[in-house]
């Protein structure tokens, strides 16, 4: 027997097994070898029991060892079989009634089946209503009535929100979304309310925008609602042209007319917002017009529209408190013309608060990118001329060093490609009005400069060229921005260079270049004209352009001119049928529209050419001259449509050549007052460099001086 125990304790030692095991297997081994004494006892018939106290489980002096134990899915489980039972309405108590359709009269209403118990401990707004001593807790039975829909919410909806409450789980899509919203407000369902916020808030769109701003206000979402009052400030031009904007209360139309940062066309658009949305209910709306019509900014609207239409509007001719906004208005028009033909700026600054565009309203501007300065540095600043206050002002710094690259317009952005400088002849940059802001996008797929630049449906289209060591291009490629991917297509059958483009149909590109007829000499060059079908991808020679506004019949007369050929001009698209398009190419050109411009013009190399409806616009370009030093311009000429000659403009900040121009509307925050923009990183570091190689240079030319002037001596 001892030697039986020893044994055991030696192995149990061997194996670091714990006081209590060794204790257990003590005792059973103590009970597989009966006492004598006991077993003469129990002989006896002693009838005495031994009781297991947990002091003899632990062993004498060991502390008592535990675990804790937690079962993950019993929860889960636990509140999915209460879920069943309340879909079989077993053991129910309480009863749910949704009803709908009170002002109508045709009471509709749906009943579900509880425990009080899980609802109370799953919100605090079931804790009082039936816990304490309300009607609902004594009847069991809680009326729910009064929701924002007349047909109240859907029943499969109100049934996943019960579920919801029992196990925490519910599927939420845009179907359903609002009511989800609607139930987990009024049953205090904190984390699922947020749940819809944050939804809401990834799908977000021009199309939902109001709905879901008018949503947040009415359940407290702030972040989701300043989400998407940013969206409808930043696209107010986009989003009055829905029709659920015309749905809005009359408080939410006057708190947006009264946004002076909402992006907007013209006051001329938000007049006929505000008739439009009256009209859809005059007999409720037709009291709120005056109120509105004060929120106008009548001062930005031109005088022939306040004469013709605005006075003439039925809502205004009515009310004389708006007719005399009007007068007043137009008589601001003729008291700020006068003074500007006078000069007298101190009077006209007294009344330019009045006349003062919302800082969200888009003004048109004549945006000029890039080019080479007049000490001959590649340039990255860009200005514009802001044509409503006839000035110059300072955009945004693009991120690349350009000269002989193309710009092209789309719905949204403006684009830059190409240049004559090698490390930036492969890169595009696109801007963003709305946000002032440059961005890189995917490269060219060569390197190259000179080139058509146009857009067709909103795919940009990139035609022919020009390389430092090629004779140039016949390269057709294309750019999809929601790819952000450049592929090429098949390639023009002539080779394309100083490449201008207009547009017509969306689909058709007449493109006026210049190919070489002796590639071994670039004197050889020859003007064509083409159009290309993008559809078809078939090329068509022509005689001309289609004469269709000013802006081609001035490229046509000036085609053959050393001007034209080294300046850069922005594509325009025409609507107009290209049936239409062709009945207007002619190869009988009128120089008419040259008749006022300066003779010194058109002999200007390397200028910007851009339009702005039917107006024309020449900008920059050096002077042909003899002397080594070329004659940089800062001048800029427009020719005005309405007037039929041309003007000179107020100077650029700084000479420029070889820039590129184009048309954009930026909103008003970001051209008023003095701004000033810095130089990208990339470039300011780029620049140093060149100072200290500039510096190097230098220091290195005077020591050979000095040291040839020692040999000399």
């Amino acid at each position: 027997m001892c030697g039986c125990v020893c044994r055991l304790v030696s192995l149990s030692s061997l194996l670091h097994l714990p006081p209590l095991l060794t204790s257990r297997a003590g005792s059973r081994m103590a009970a597989a070898a009966p006492n004598p004494e006991d077993s003469a006892r129990s002989g006896s018939g002693g009838g005495g029991t031994s009781s297991s106290t947990p002091s003899a489980l632990a062993g004498d002096g060991d502390a008592e060892e535990a675990e804790d134990f937690t079962s993950s899915s019993h929860c889960s489980e636990l509140s999915r079989r209460q879920n069943e039972q309340r879909k079989q309405g077993l053991f129910c108590d309480v009863t749910l009634a949704f009803s709908s359709g009170a002002a109508t009269g045709s009471v509709q209403s749906c009943e579900f089946s509880a425990h009080r118990s899980v609802l109370a401990a799953a919100t605090d707004y079931f804790t009082p209503l039936l816990g304490g001593q309300f009607s609902e807790s004594l009847s069991g039975r809680v009326e729910m009535k009064e929701w924002s829909s007349e047909l109240g919410p859907d029943p499969e909806t109100v049934e996943s929100v019960i579920q919801y409450m029992y196990t925490g789980e519910i599927r939420v899509s845009t179907c359903n979304v609002h009511e989800v919203l609607e139930l987990a407000d009024r049953f205090l369902l904190l984390q699922l309310k947020d749940f819809c916020g944050e939804f809401l808030k990834k799908k977000l769109s021009l199309t939902n925008c109001v709905a879901v701003h008018s949503l947040a206000h009415m359940y407290t979402l702030d972040q989701l609602a300043l989400r998407a009052a940013d969206m409808i400030r930043r696209n107010f031009h986009k989003v009055i042209q829905d029709e659920e904007f015309y749905t809005l209360p009359f408080h939410l139309v006057r708190d947006w007319l009264s946004d002076a940062e909402i992006t907007v066309d013209s006051e001329e658009v938000l007049f006929e917002a505000v008739v439009k949305w009256v009209q859809k209910n005059p007999e409720e709306r037709s009291r709120y017009f005056e109120e509105l019509f004060r929120l106008l900014r009548l001062p930005q609207i031109k005088p022939t529209y306040l004469a013709r239409v605005v006075k003439n509007e039925r809502l205004v001719a009515s009310n004389e408190a708006c007719l005399r906004l009007v007068s007043e208005a137009v008589e601001g028009h003729a008291i700020r013309f006068e003074n500007l033909k006078s000069a007298d700026m101190e009077f006209w600054s007294s009344h330019m608060a009045s006349f003062q565009p919302r800082f969200g309203q888009n003004m048109d501007v004549i945006m000029v990118v890039g080019g080479v300065s007049e000490g001959g540095d590649y340039l990255s600043e860009c200005v514009g001329y802001f044509i409503y206050e006839d000035r110059w002002v300072n955009l945004p710094h693009i991120h690349n060093h350009l000269d002989g690259h193309a710009i092209a317009t789309t719905e949204s952005h403006v684009y830059v490609a190409g240049s004559m400088e090698p490390g930036f002849a492969k890169t595009v940059e696109r801007y963003n009005p709305n946000r002032n802001t440059w961005e890189q996008v995917s490269n060219l797929t060569t390197r190259k400069h000179s080139f058509g630049l146009t857009c067709i449906k909103d795919i940009l289209y990139s035609i022919g060229g020009h390389g430092n060591f090629s004779p140039g291009f016949k390269d057709v490629s294309v750019y999809e921005p929601e790819q952000d991917k450049w592929h090429n297509l098949e390639s023009a059958p002539k080779i394309l260079r100083d490449v201008k483009a207009v547009s017509v149909e969306d689909r058709y590109v007449y493109v006026t270049a210049r190919t070489p007829v002796d590639t071994d000499n670039d004197d050889g060059l020859k003007t064509v004209t083409t159009r290309y079908d993008t559809e078809s991808r078939q090329w068509q020679d022509v005689d001309s352009l289609p004469l269709i506004d000013n802006y081609c019949i001035f490229q046509m007369a000036v085609a053959s001119t050393n001007f034209y050929h080294t300046a850069s001009c922005c594509p325009k698209s025409y609507a107009v049928r290209d049936e239409v398009a062709r009945q207007k190419i002619s190869a009988r050109i009128s120089d008419e529209i040259l008749e006022s411009l300066p003779p010194e013009v058109t002999s200007i190399e390397g200028a910007a050419i851009c339009h702005f409806d039917e107006d024309v616009f020449i900008i920059g370009g050096w002077k042909n001259s003899d002397d080594v030093d070329k004659q940089y311009r800062k001048e800029a000429y427009r020719y005005c449509a309405e007037r039929k000659r041309w003007m000179l403009l107020p100077p650029m900040p700084q000479p420029r050549c070889r820039a590129t121009a184009c048309h954009v509307r930026i909103p008003y925050r970001f051209l008023y007052g003095c701004q000033r923009y810095p130089m990208p990183q990339n470039l300011a570091r780029q620049r140093d460099r060149m100072q200290q190689m500039q510096q190097l240079h230098r220091r290195t030319l005077t020591l050979r001086r000095q040291l040839q002037s020692q040999i000399e001596c």
